[in-house]
């Protein structure tokens, strides 16, 4: 399966081409799947063509006693002009446990990754960065129009000039929700 769309870039508009395979695959306890999308596409930043490639891939557990886990990712690379532009992986994933019909436990893991050639661009930018960010969330039903959530999140990140993973943000918060419907 495929699909070509125009896109404007550089003043001019150009065809993309974009291919795509999928493999959906489900089980009783579990469910995968992965696509790959290989194309022509745009580097938006030196407003060039390249070649295009992105692979996705999800997981789903359903452990058993109300415990999940979802894991996602995706790996794409640009290559044009005899190197490789971009190479990026994006990771997403997600642990949860249902305590009981109100109580509800969630861990959240998410991470980026991407590499770029200064020499296939005419302006200076990050050779490499790299966020991570993490959540423990615990969330209670009080009724079914109301819920609290009591979170910790921390990210941190990397550049060139960063080496080493730094902190980038901690917070600790509580939230309230009520879902408010006027009578009538």
């Amino acid at each position: 399966m495929g699909r070509t769309r125009e896109r404007f870039c550089a003043g001019r508009m150009f065809d993309e081409t974009i291919g795509q395979t999928s493999k959906p695959r489900r089980g009783p306890a579990y469910a995968r799947s992965w696509s790959s999308i290989p194309g022509a596409s745009w580097d938006l930043r030196a407003a060039r063509l390249g070649d295009f490639n992105k692979i996705d891939g999800e997981l789903w557990l359903d452990v058993g006693r109300g415990v999940s886990i979802i894991l996602d990712g995706s790996f794409q690379t640009l290559e044009r002009d005899g190197g490789t532009a971009l190479r990026a992986a994006v990771l997403d994933a997600r642990a949860s446990w249902q305590l009981d019909p109100r109580q509800r436990l969630r861990l959240s893991l998410q991470a980026s990754e991407v590499e770029r050639d200064p020499a296939l661009y005419a302006t200076p930018f990050q050779r490499r960065s790299r966020d991570v960010a993490a959540q423990l969330l615990y969330s209670y039903k009080i009724n079914p129009r109301a819920a609290g959530y009591l979170g910790y999140s921390h990210g941190g990140y990397a550049d060139d000039d960063q080496v080493q993973l730094a902190d980038r943000d901690r917070s600790l918060f509580l939230k309230l929700s009520y879902a408010w419907q006027p009578g009538g």
